[in-house]
């Protein structure tokens, strides 16, 4: 590689780590790598990502053939064999839309764009927000 790996520690919720392909920074979750042999896996796992886009490119960004021969290089078995206790994607709400014309109301996980008209698929009439609804099952952000 042209220079040393940077390496970065950051709030990552679903990824042990992430390689940054152009700044040649691996980027380690400070909430899932609690143990010094987590944290060596996943940064040998996204140096072999950094080696494998350096040798041959943007081909390489996955964990097919190139990124393999990357680890097993590195003295590392190429498998992904974390698989950390993460939490799932959250979504804090939902909005619900009604319709003028027939009035059904119409649950989203995220609000239509602003500044723009929608209308129902089925009649035509037009969509109005009605409210958000918090989804109660997903503990508050710590």
């Amino acid at each position: 590689m042209k220079a040393p790996a940077k390496i970065a520690w950051r709030s990552y919720r679903v990824a042990a780590g992430k390689a940054y392909f152009h700044q040649g920074v691996i980027g380690l979750s400070s909430r899932l790598l609690d143990t010094e042999e987590k944290v060596r896996d996943t940064l040998i796992h996204e140096y072999a990502h950094l080696l494998a886009v350096d040798r041959h490119g943007r081909i390489a960004a996955n964990h097919g053939p190139l990124w393999q021969r990357a680890m097993r290089d590195l003295g590392a078995e190429p498998t992904r064999t974390h698989s950390y206790a993460v939490e799932p994607p959250r979504q804090s709400k939902e909005v619900t839309y009604r319709c003028e014309k027939c009035l059904k109301e119409i649950v989203r996980k995220r609000r239509l764009p602003r500044g723009r008209k929608f209308v129902h698929a089925s009649c035509g009439g037009a969509l109005r927000l009605v409210g958000e609804a918090r989804i109660m099952n997903i503990p508050p952000k710590t």
